[in-house]
């Protein structure tokens, strides 16, 4: 069940770009509006947000899709860059903010809700008819939620060309993590199975106005078509390893296992069977050997 969403086109004749406000002008009409401390940190310098924009592919004539625009800096920024925005906003005032600053520009739609109430499919939808690799993303993503906001995305990964998504430099190191990598888990694996990724940019608090208390990074995803496993049944049963297998860190891979339900002797049989030694730990093994395995056990995990 998804919850109301309320969708605004802005129809306007379209202004010369010159009439936009500077990034760096929103957010003093914003602080100045709101007169209150607030939760967000907003980028306010135009080569960041351009490269942000850039890592994206973002061009003339590109739909794209923003999640959390919050007062409209990125936003602004792709605008300029000719492209047309879909935008999800949860919170109301930056809405109306929204509407109200960026009204000018015709080829903004802003979906006023929460994103993990959404069917980003259906969404797109709306625009597109379904049409696969022709959207954009690029967001800095709300950290509290960006995880979350990853994996509905990754649920249409198909139907764009390429993302760039902001996260707390932490969050973002484990999404490139490789087997071996202290951050290696199940980001890391997850990101692998539905796109090539990469830290394109690493940020200070110093870059966000009011500044965070962390650093933060922009990591690029270029969708694999069809996922690297295109099989629905076998790509549940690697994600239902992947997940079992780093439920507990420091367990060798056939205890961490045990949660599947796989009887313990057919769990060594196939890690044997795999090529995998049965001392090695999770955090050891590539996305290429929990694939063999996950296959290897596909029958035991579907009966």
């Amino acid at each position: 069940m998804h919850s109301h969403r309320r969708l605004i086109t802005f129809s306007c004749p379209r202004c010369p770009l010159e009439t936009f406000d500077t990034p760096g002008e929103l957010v003093r009409r914003y602080e100045k509006r709101t007169k209150k401390q607030f939760g967000q940190h907003f980028l306010v310098d135009p080569n960041i947000l351009h490269g942000i924009a850039a890592a994206a592919d973002v061009g003339e004539g590109d739909r794209v899709f923003e999640v959390g625009p919050g007062c409209g800096t990125l936003t602004l920024t792709m605008l300029q860059r000719g492209a047309k925005v879909l935008a999800v906003e949860l919170d109301r005032d930056l809405a109306a903010f929204l509407r109200e600053n960026l009204a000018p520009g015709r080829d903004l739609e802003l979906v006023e809700g929460d994103i993990l109430d959404q069917d980003v499919g259906e969404l797109l939808s709306h625009f597109d008819e379904d049409e696969k690799g022709v959207w954009k993303c690029a967001a800095n993503l709300p950290y509290n939620v960006a995880t979350e906001v990853f994996f509905r995305l990754a649920d249409v990964m198909d139907r764009f060309a390429c993302l760039a998504l902001m996260f707390q430099r932490e969050v973002a190191e484990r999404f490139v993590a490789r087997a071996g990598d202290d951050d290696y888990g199940v980001l890391s694996l997850m990101s692998r199975l539905y796109a090539d990724s990469e830290i394109v940019m690493t940020l200070p608090p110093g870059a966000f106005r009011p500044p965070p208390r962390v650093h933060s990074a922009v990591v690029r995803f270029e969708p694999v078509p069809g996922t690297r496993i295109p099989d629905d049944g076998l790509r549940d049963n690697f994600k239902r390893v992947v997940r079992a297998a780093f439920q507990t860190r420091r367990k060798t891979l056939p205890n961490a296992l045990k949660s599947t339900g796989v009887p313990k002797p057919r769990l060594k049989e196939a890690i044997s069977a795999v090529g995998l030694d049965l001392r090695i730990r999770p955090e050891r093994v590539s996305f290429e050997a929990f694939e063999a395995l996950a296959r290897e056990l596909h029958s035991d995990l579907t009966t």
